[in-house]
């Protein structure tokens, strides 16, 4: 059979790209087992339970951080685990509060220790000023690292970092006349395809001084566009109100167009220096105004509008807006022509402790709306969106392992490309029934709060199975839906051997379905892809029944991006294994390692 050279990869929608060089060999780990909102009205929460104390364990995780380049110690890293379990469900009534992992600093001779790690697998990722942030085990640009397990009591290391030396990208921004432009905001930009469409993603940036000069720093090796936004744009503050302004400068992609497909694309190197200058475009712009009502005709209170472009670039930044003014009224200023997707949101009561979880459902509202260089009133009235009850069915599994848990039904995009999610959730009562809340358009429901290894198995809304999304509108009640959930262990699992017939210690196995319909539809759909454990096992769990494709791959032929790419998946179906996923079972697969 030819031989091909290839990457691979995985869709990651909102997650920066992460690029880092190849680490150099390090010995083998040991394992030695013994939203700023405005003010909201006070309210009394004398009577509120408090969010739980962060659990303390026993376990210590250990190592060292290098420069990639010289091999020398990197002192004053940060190197964080994170629970890949994710955060716990606080019980009704108390705040929700973001998981947070738990970090050390690096000696003067770049060592580092974690303690008191509770048992469980971690994520772990080491940062420093000037460098890429590069995850354990991460050995290519976009590609995976390696998570690590940790039993009580357990001293785990050493654990090698060696951090790559960021690229810079500097240059001067003018406007249309050639003059300074000062207070800009520049953005380092990549494109990525997501849901079957070309997207550009915002990442680091900085502001232009008095001379129109900027530099971003510690950026990943990588090719990027270079986007510059007028200052009077920032989303948290609002546009600034210019009166009689029919012309003024939009958004511009380097080196000075409006359309990220004619921009010129920076190549960036590690530790190395690269130039754009960028003349912003002028463009007549217009301003759309309006007033927000509630579902009940009162002005909202306490909301942000923005401004989110329909284009290719919708997935770079915030979009445009600012806080609703009092007695309702928005205005955003300055919008160039385009189409665009208008929508305001009523914040999320919160308070010390987070955010009011069991708070009443924010409204919202969206409006599609076309700038072609007139001002528009565009009016808004908000709902609490549709409702859906049911109930968590188990089928496989112990229905008592849910007993005492906390559990949430939540809910996400079922299009990959769309810039935000959805705030609709619901607490599951000890009966397993449910009430969630907050549904708007095409989503698929989730459950939060199982235990490790269950996994949802079927959605049922109005007699279909919606495990792909179903279109909730905005205003409907749905009952009867059923999340049919599993706690029997599914998908695959087993080692590696190399074409020699000796054990692989490092890989990625990459598995994606057979049914090439699935594969844009990213991990929810199986496309995955996945590191070994210190062990030097795979596990892939969760994967719905089915037939796949399963391919090893040297790790450092992994890549995220590319196998969100129906073009390179064909290219490694004749390289892979087929194998089936059986309801309930962890299926033993051994592969031979796939060299290039």
């Amino acid at each position: 059979m030819t031989r091909v050279s290839f990457t691979f990869g995985v869709l990651c929608i909102l997650s920066p790209v992460v690029s880092v060089a190849a680490q150099p060999t390090s010995p083998s780990p040991r394992i030695q087992v013994p939203r700023p909102a405005p003010p909201m009205p006070p309210r009394d929460t004398s009577a509120r339970p408090v969010s739980p104390v962060p659990e303390v364990g026993t376990a210590t995780l250990s190592g060292r951080v290098v420069a990639a380049e010289t091999g020398l110690p990197l002192r004053r890293a940060t190197v964080s685990a994170t629970s890949t379990r994710g955060p716990d469900i606080p019980p009704r009534g108390a705040f929700f509060t973001p998981q947070r992992p738990i970090s050390a600093r690096t000696d003067d001779d770049g060592r580092f220790m974690i303690r008191e790690l509770p048992a469980g697998e971690y994520a772990l990722t080491a940062r420093r000023s000037g460098y890429v942030d590069q995850s354990y085990g991460q050995v290519t640009q976009n590609g995976p690292g390696r998570r690590v397990s940790v039993a009580d009591g357990a001293a785990v290391g050493p654990l090698q970092f060696a951090l790559v030396r960021g690229g810079v990208i500097t240059g001067r921004v003018v406007d249309e006349s050639g003059e300074p432009a000062e207070r800009v905001q520049v953005r380092a930009v990549r494109a990525q395809r997501i849901g079957g469409q070309q997207r550009y993603l915002g990442g680091p940036g900085d502001t232009t001084d008095d001379q129109g000069h900027y530099r971003m720093f510690g950026l990943a090796p990588g090719e990027y566009l270079v986007m510059a936004e007028p200052s009077d744009r920032n989303f948290f503050r609002g546009s600034e109100n210019v009166q009689n302004v029919d012309t003024d400068t939009i958004p511009t992609y380097g080196p000075g167009t409006v359309n990220p497909a004619e921009a010129v694309k920076v190549q960036v190197q590690a530790n190395t220096e690269a130039a754009m200058d960028i003349q912003l475009v002028a463009s007549k712009v217009a301003t759309v105004r309006g007033k927000v009502l509630t579902s009940k005709g009162e002005p909202l209170e306490g909301g942000m509008v923005r401004l989110q472009s329909q284009g290719a670039e919708a997935m770079s930044g915030m979009g445009r807006g600012g806080p609703v003014m009092a007695g309702g009224l928005y205005e955003i200023g300055g919008v160039p022509p385009g189409a665009y997707t208008l929508i305001v949101e009523q914040m999320m009561r919160g308070g010390p402790g987070g955010l009011d979880d069991d708070g009443p459902m924010p409204e919202s509202a969206t409006e599609s709306v076309t700038v072609e260089g007139e001002d528009l009133v565009v009016p808004l009235t908000t709902s609490p969106g549709s409702t859906a009850r049911g109930r968590v069915i188990v089928e496989g599994g112990d229905p008592a392992l849910l007993a005492n848990r906390t559990l949430r039904v939540t809910a996400f995009p079922a299009t990959p490309n769309m810039r935000f999610g959805s705030m609709a959730r619901g607490r599951v009562a000890p009966d397993l029934s449910f009430t969630v809340s907050g549904l708007r358009g095409n989503l698929v429901l989730a459950l939060q709060g199982v235990p490790e290894g269950w996994w949802i198995k079927d959605i049922r809304v109005s007699g279909q199975s919606a495990l792909d999304g179903f279109d909730f509108g905005a205003s409907k009640a749905f009952t009867g839906v059923e999340l049919v959930v599993s706690g029997r262990a599914t998908g695959l699992t087993g080692t590696v051997t190399m074409p020699t017939g000796t054990t692989a210690n490092d890989y990625a196995v990459v598995v994606f379905p057979e049914d090439e319909d699935k594969w844009e539809r990213g991990p929810a759909s199986g496309v995955r892809i996945t590191r070994p454990g210190l062990d030097g096992a795979y596990k892939l769990q969760g994967l719905r029944p089915g037939h796949y494709y399963v391919l090893a791959v040297p790790a450092v032929q992994a890549d995220y991006q590319v196998l969100s790419e129906p073009d390179q998946l064909r290219l490694l179906t004749g390289r892979a294994r087929t194998a089936e996923v059986k309801d309930g079972e962890l299926v033993p697969l051994t592969l031979t390692l796939v060299e290039r």
